[in-house]
């Protein structure tokens, strides 16, 4: 059974449990709360190792110091394998109280016993059983020697920490904040390796609403930033590209934070957020830049602004309200030759897809489509980024709009064109395709009589091309008209075109800063604060 080193102190349970308080940031600095990879599969432990023994806090504004345990590794669980335990009756108030009598009674039963934290205090708990007729066998052994208490069942409320002997050492309630670290000499901070990766602060764990464990970072921002800035730009770019991104960052960051969430955090490690990959991803010059450029962020009105940023703009960003829906005054569209300048290898891509894989995409969708007859780009903003998108299928119209388009679509950004496979191209008609698997003609936006063709029946016919008139007699065809560009079918009775092809510019969602536009300006020997204001409308920088 593992042995603890105990702290002196009393506890008031009534006010705070702990108050030797521990800082993990330089004075006035932020803290964030960072979730650390996806939620764990059902019953999936998360490994911690320390760099000494490991130190448990509890977070009551601050981070207070608790207690520390005899190892360096153990394995932490959602308490839902065993969750029968036997819960003793008297209240601790202190964690030395209730480990004392816990090691009393492993004297005397063959069986575990570790203290368990909840809003009460300390209590003492014995077992993991798996039902409940063995926790009743256990509870009458203890009552057979003058100890009084209760079974209970715990699935799915508590978090159970076990020695690397499989023995639980230590159980707390979902509803307390506890956090896990240990003092790493030799960089003279608290660290702790979870499932073999090392991050700075702190690791503590929630049970989400679906029932899985998700672990969760509490670490100082500028420590953050070290994490965050060698995985969003390459870390041997030009040290104002460098700065730029880490002032980005931290101004991202501090808008993201939100002490009331009942997730437990403020950002994820992906790209949901930033992506950050803790001490093992850091880099020298990274760190410099964010030391460099410490507790400077992008300021709007006096506020810190969302600092939104994408990798390519293939020659303009886009404004906000035509990516997602919200209208930021600071994220406006601007000509960006720099990116175009960058030598970037996503300036310039094509994706191309069969019939048959779009229609998969709009089924994964929640849309039923069994036959896909033409995709038309109805609309495109000023700076070439689509903003709708209509799928002509069986079932109709299905439209998707901005960036959703692009996402169910798989493509590097919403600036793209279609393009026919054949090369055929149709100007000035546009053709719909309708339930009674026929296609209108409109002519100059203008309805005309009624000349309900079977797709099958455009084969043959005759269109207006830039080489004159021609007769149609291809597999589809291209309609181009002021809505847009449509691909149909011809020739195959109303099925559509077999293969999509995509053609567009850059990579991300286009809004805020280029981050190839970043290093081509700080090549041409812009400023961070100049690259800052340059994909940023009207900001200040301190």
């Amino acid at each position: 059974m593992m042995k603890f080193i105990h702290k002196i102190g009393i506890i008031s349970l009534l006010i705070l449990l702990f108050t030797v308080s521990v800082c993990y940031a330089a004075a006035g600095e932020e803290n964030v709360r960072v979730r650390i990879r996806a939620p764990r599969l059902y019953n999936e432990k998360a490994s911690l190792e320390g760099y000494e023994r490991i130190t448990v806090y509890q977070m009551n504004g601050n981070l207070n110091e608790m207690f520390t345990l005899d190892e360096s590794k153990v394995s932490i669980f959602l308490d839902s394998y065993s969750p029968f335990h036997v819960s003793l009756d008297d209240v601790y108030s202190s964690y030395d109280d209730a480990y004392n009598e816990a090691r009393k009674l492993e004297n005397n039963f063959d069986e575990d016993f570790y203290p368990c934290l909840s809003g009460s205090g300390f209590k003492v708990y014995g077992g993991c059983c798996a039902d409940d007729n063995a926790a009743e066998e256990l509870l009458s052994e203890l009552d057979s020697s003058g100890y009084s208490g209760k079974t209970v069942k715990t699935n799915m409320e508590n978090i159970i920490v076990y020695n690397e002997s499989d023995n639980a050492v230590f159980m707390y309630s979902n509803d307390m904040s506890i956090y896990f670290s240990s003092y790493n000499g030799g960089e003279s901070d608290e660290m702790i390796k979870i499932d073999g990766k090392p991050y700075r602060g702190t690791i503590g764990f929630k049970i989400s609403q679906d029932s899985k464990l998700i672990s969760i970072n509490y670490v100082g921002l500028e420590s953050y930033l070290y994490g965050v800035v060698p995985n969003e730009i390459s870390a041997s770019w030009g040290v104002e590209a460098l700065k730029a991104q880490a002032v980005a960052a931290r101004t991202y960051a501090v808008y993201s934070l939100r002490p009331g969430s009942s997730s437990g955090y403020d950002l994820e490690d992906n790209q949901n957020s930033q992506v950050y990959m803790g001490v093992a991803s850091e880099k020298g010059s990274t760190n410099n830049a964010v030391d460099e450029t410490r507790g400077e962020m992008i300021y709007y009105n006096g506020n810190p602004i969302q600092a939104i940023y994408h990798s390519t703009s293939g020659g303009s960003t886009e404004n906000s309200e035509n990516v997602w829906s919200e209208k930021l005054p600071y994220a406006m569209g601007v000509d960006d030759e720099y990116s175009n300048r960058s030598d970037s290898p996503y300036s310039e891509w094509q994706k191309s897809y069969t019939k048959e894989e779009i229609i998969k995409k709009l089924n994964d969708g929640g849309n039923p489509v069994s036959q896909l007859y033409g995709i038309e780009i109805a609309e495109v903003s000023k700076n070439n980024r689509v903003i709708k998108c209509i799928f002509l299928t069986d079932i109709g119209e299905i439209p998707y709009y901005k960036e959703n388009a692009r996402l169910m679509l798989g493509l590097m950004s919403s600036w793209f064109t279609l393009e026919n496979s054949s090369g055929g191209v149709v100007s000035g008609s546009r053709f719909y395709f309708t339930n009674e698997n026929t296609f209108e003609n409109e002519v100059n936006n203008e309805k005309t009589e009624k000349n309900k063709l079977n797709a099958g029946e455009i084969n043959g016919k005759y269109g207006i091309t830039d080489k004159g008139i021609n007769e149609i007699s291809q597999e589809e065809i291209s309609a181009i008209s002021s809505g847009g560009v449509s691909i149909l079918g011809a020739r195959d009775t109303g099925t559509g075109a077999s293969r999509y092809n995509f053609k567009g510019r850059g990579w991300g969602h286009g809004v805020g800063m280029s981050q190839y536009g970043a290093k081509q300006m700080a090549i041409e020997g812009f400023t961070y604060e100049e690259i800052l204001e340059h994909y940023y409308t009207g900001v200040t920088i301190k």
